[in-house]
């Protein structure tokens, strides 16, 4: 191989490799100054969840996992009350809450529909009993499953385009490289 066609590999990888690093630069540079490096900002629900206070204490209904837990503690310094016999209706079937730690009961596995749930909860809370409806809203099957089908994309993702033409030139400046190479030996 002659002297001026390695120059000419030589220039041509070089300038390959130099495209690819100014590419894949342009494609994140951008976004990163758009954004700070700050963490994109996302709405996180964990459950769908009620509160409401009987006497002077608070009730945090939540729908975790297919049951109902109830989280009770005094209002004024949400200490957990301990030792409350709770009882919850839902859609005419009663199941009563067993209490797994200090102040947070949950039910028997039992199915909330999408929309407004309304739960009828029999308490005997120290000398304190009766009866309160909670309701809660419980997401649609449709929303969450749309959620989780079609996520947003995070804000520091690379489209693929860009990532594909980075691979591409990355691939044949390594290729100018080897023939380059074999031409020397």
């Amino acid at each position: 191989m002659r002297v001026a066609e390695r120059g000419l590999l030589g220039r041509a990888a070089g300038f390959l490799i130099a495209a690819a690093m100014l590419a894949s630069f342009l494609a994140v540079a951008p976004r990163a100054a758009a954004h700070g490096d700050a963490p994109a900002q996302r709405a996180i629900a964990v459950a769908p969840r009620a509160e409401m206070r009987i006497g002077n204490q608070e009730v945090v209904v939540t729908y975790v996992g297919g049951a109902v837990v109830l989280f009770l503690h005094r209002y004024i310094d949400g200490v957990p009350t301990k030792g409350a016999e709770l009882e919850i209706t839902v859609d005419f079937m009663p199941s009563s809450l067993t209490e797994i730690a200090p102040g947070v009961y949950r039910s028997e596995p039992l199915s909330l529909a999408g929309g407004r749930n309304e739960i009828e909860l029999a308490y005997a809370i120290g000398e304190q009993e009766g009866n309160e409806v909670i309701p809660i809203t419980v997401p649609t099957n449709s929303k969450a499953a749309a959620a989780r089908s079609n996520p947003a994309p995070s804000a520091g993702s690379v489209p693929g385009p860009v990532l594909a033409a980075i691979a591409v030139l990355l691939f044949a400046g390594v290729n100018v490289l080897l023939f380059r190479r074999a031409g020397r030996a």
